[in-house]
């Protein structure tokens, strides 16, 4: 029988998150941050591609961290992770 904490560790075993960076300091920055807490898994991908967005949300993430590039633009977050929590970090607008 599995006790409360081991349900709790179970619940909490994977959450994927994804991180869309245009700058690599910034999106290996938040991965190496993300990977260090208990349970999370952060997949990494260049937002300036988008088949490799693409290929990254195929994933099914939880939370999508991004940075909004012009090619992302032509990328449907929504539609392509219709239940992750977007979380835009862009840090300059344009």
């Amino acid at each position: 029988m599995q006790s409360r904490l081991d349900r709790a560790v179970a619940n909490r075993a994977s959450r994927p998150v994804a991180i869309l960076y245009e700058h690599a300091l910034l999106g290996e920055g938040i991965a190496k941050y993300l990977l260090a807490q208990l349970g999370v898994e952060a997949t990494v991908a260049s937002a300036l591609d988008p088949q490799t967005v693409i290929s990254a949300l195929a994933l099914g993430p939880g939370v999508v961290i991004f940075e909004l590039t012009e090619s992302l633009r032509r990328v449907d977050l929504i539609t392509l992770a219709p239940r992750a929590v977007l979380i835009d970090v862009n840090t300059v607008s344009k």
